[in-house]
């Protein structure tokens, strides 16, 4: 009897043991800590991953503006980045799109939206509902709708409604606005 209860514990911590040592394949230890980046170096990888090939130059001055003020307000997720090099993978001109998306980044340098002075950090997202809301936790959005996100499979599933619709704010600039004056339309906010 001593020996089954024994053998039945020693199966227990195999069993309970392999699912531990099975995700360590899966741990990916990034290119270079965080820590190591400078502030642009961390926009710029963090603009890449939200980067898609369609949008207009003043979308990424744009997207560069929201990401700037959310590092210095404090409301920047690290874990939001990509490596130049999988970047580089994941489109055919993947070096040309990712010098533009640094030339970008230098041209915008420490530039940020404020709110009463300071930093305001603005939540984004890709698609809407086809519209956002405004927010007592972010009382420098607005509430708009954003129309060409109705168009969008994401639209039903999404569940961002206070923030900007990076969809929306492409849209926007390939009408000819300029980023800031894009930006406007969910922002009430100096620059």
């Amino acid at each position: 009897m001593k020996k089954k209860i024994t053998a039945l514990l020693v199966i227990l911590a195999i069993m309970a043991a392999v699912p531990l040592f099975s995700n360590l394949k899966s741990i990916k230890f990034p290119e270079e800590k965080p820590k190591n980046l400078t502030q642009a170096e961390i926009i710029t990888r963090t603009a890449a991953n939200n980067f898609r090939k369609h949008y207009c130059r003043e979308t990424l001055k744009a997207l560069v503006l929201i990401l700037n003020s959310n590092y210095k307000a404090g409301a920047f997720d690290k874990n939001d980045m990509i490596k130049k090099s999988d970047f580089i993978k994941k489109f055919k001109k993947g070096k040309d799109y990712y010098s533009i998306i640094e030339n970008t980044v230098k041209k915008t340098g420490d530039e940020c939206i404020s709110y009463k002075g300071k930093a305001a950090s603005i939540p984004y997202f890709k698609v809407s509902k086809g519209y956002t809301n405004s927010s007592k936790k972010y009382p420098y959005l607005k509430a708009c709708a954003c129309p060409w996100d109705t168009r969008k499979k994401d639209c039903k599933n999404s569940e961002n409604t206070v923030g900007v619709s990076i969809n929306t704010l492409d849209k926007l600039c390939a009408m000819g606005l300029d980023c800031k004056t894009a930006l406007r339309h969910f922002i009430d906010a100096r620059y």
